[in-house]
């Protein structure tokens, strides 16, 4: 396969996730890729309450594997240990488990994992999750992050909005 077959198939994806200690959390997750020798970017968000950083930054891995249309080398770049963790090391174990842990107590987030569990098989050729301090591109890394947080801001003022008459 060459270089350029290669990079056809190849989607980078950077996700970010936050929230704040009322529970208001936003995600963003910016999809990389070539499209017939041309960057193409694309970004995807949103916003929850009653959230953690965890859960919105697997809410943003599935925005981004949700829009990818064809299977492909899927590299995904992340903040978070445990989602890196996760789905390098004990997705595979979590599916065999019944979505729970290895002691057999509740798996956190079970929905979001089984979720982007599935996603990955129909979605990727291989997939690889790098922590981001090995991010080949540190600007699409503060893209996402500061989209987050502009997503949890519209939470936080969705809220407020609901509640003034």
């Amino acid at each position: 396969m060459s270089k350029l077959e290669f990079d056809k198939l190849r989607i980078d994806l950077w996700v970010s996730g936050t929230a704040d200690k009322e529970g208001n959390g936003g995600y963003c997750a910016l999809l990389y890729c070539n499209m017939l020798g041309r960057p193409y970017i694309k970004t995807l968000g949103g916003y929850g309450s009653n959230t953690t950083v965890t859960r919105m930054t697997l809410k943003a891995v599935i925005a981004g594997l949700r829009a990818i249309k064809q299977k492909a080398f899927i590299h995904i770049y992340t903040q978070i240990p445990q989602v890196s963790s996760g789905l390098n090391k004990y997705i595979y174990e979590w599916s065999k488990n019944n979505w729970k842990r290895k002691d057999g107590g509740e798996l956190q987030h079970a929905d979001l994992w089984q979720e982007i569990y599935d996603l990955l098989q129909q979605k990727s050729l291989h997939y690889k999750v790098h922590y981001q301090k090995e991010s080949p591109n540190p600007d699409y890394n503060l893209v996402v992050i500061h989209r987050s947080s502009e997503y949890a801001m519209r939470a936080k003022k969705t809220l407020k909005e609901v509640v003034l008459p």
